[in-house]
């Protein structure tokens, strides 16, 4: 799969959670992997020998990767009119709570926003530090601007999504991330089929694990645990794994890619739980 320059390879990252994690929990065992993307063979992601054991493993992101894309580029708009701007002075933060409906891209509303949103901050440049205004507000989320400093002239994205917890409303909306990426990911190993034996990778392979990437970044081990009991329909599926927040850790197996420390959400090997 081709990637933007400076896009994190995903599938590299949770393969190597996976293995060091598989690792820690009996370092005896003997484990072999191959990269199937290397071999432009495609599903499964990766082949994994556990003592003996061939596994299919799949990797998937819970998180929507357009919507980031959109709010990327929706703050490199606004840093940019920040830059243009020597009136607005100090030091601030934009943060994106959810998933608010932000204007497609170049569209009037856009443009709009990103013109409100610089008023704003020269509205900000005299007020008091600490205070803040919602720029953007629905059902789905809003967009927040916050004054932090007087000092220098800068702006910053903030992706305040734990705020959410203690409602449950990020609970819930991670379930349903992970339900969906299930729900898709099944149908996809249905559908691909091996043309000489006329079977699906699901007929072929008993043992499939899950890999989930995330890329949003809740990183809070009990929470999504908590996100996972609100799930069904997995038991087709050995095992389930996610690797969590970035950490000091290396990755071993593809050291140009970021570490990550994980955990199982579901495996039939209760030596994995």
């Amino acid at each position: 799969m081709r990637r933007k320059a400076g896009r994190i390879n995903e599938e590299h990252v949770c393969i190597d959670s996976f293995i060091q994690r598989l690792k820690e929990i009996d370092s005896g065992q003997k484990i072999f992997y191959c990269d199937n993307s290397e071999a432009k063979l495609d599903p499964p992601d990766f082949w994994v020998k556990i003592s003996g054991t061939i596994f299919a493993v799949e990797v998937t992101s819970i998180t929507d990767y357009d919507y980031e894309a959109l709010c990327t580029k929706f703050f490199d708009d606004i840093r940019s009119e920040f830059a243009t701007s020597n009136i607005i002075k100090g030091t601030y933060s934009l943060s994106v709570i959810k998933h608010p409906r932000i204007p497609k891209k170049g569209t009037f509303g856009w443009k709009t926003l990103i013109s409100t949103i610089a008023t704003r901050l020269q509205d900000m440049a005299n007020a008091p530090s600490g205070i803040k205004y919602n720029i953007l507000e629905d059902r789905n989320g809003e967009v927040i601007i916050r004054k932090s400093s007087d000092q220098d002239a800068k702006i910053r994205l903030a992706w305040d999504v734990r705020c959410w917890w203690g409602r449950g409303v990020i609970q819930e909306e991670l379930s349903q991330l992970i339900r969906k990426a299930i729900e898709k990911k099944r149908k996809q190993l249905e559908k691909k089929r091996n043309h000489l034996e006329n079977k699906s990778v699901l007929d072929q392979y008993k043992n499939v694990i899950l890999l989930f990437y995330d890329a949003y970044d809740y990183s809070d081990v009990e929470n999504i645990r908590k996100a996972f009991l609100n799930v069904q329909d997995y038991n087709w599926l050995h095992s389930i794994f996610v690797a969590l927040a970035y950490s000091d850790a290396s990755n071993k197996l593809y050291p140009d890619s970021p570490g990550r420390k994980g955990v199982f959400l579901y495996s039939k090997n209760e030596l994995w739980q």
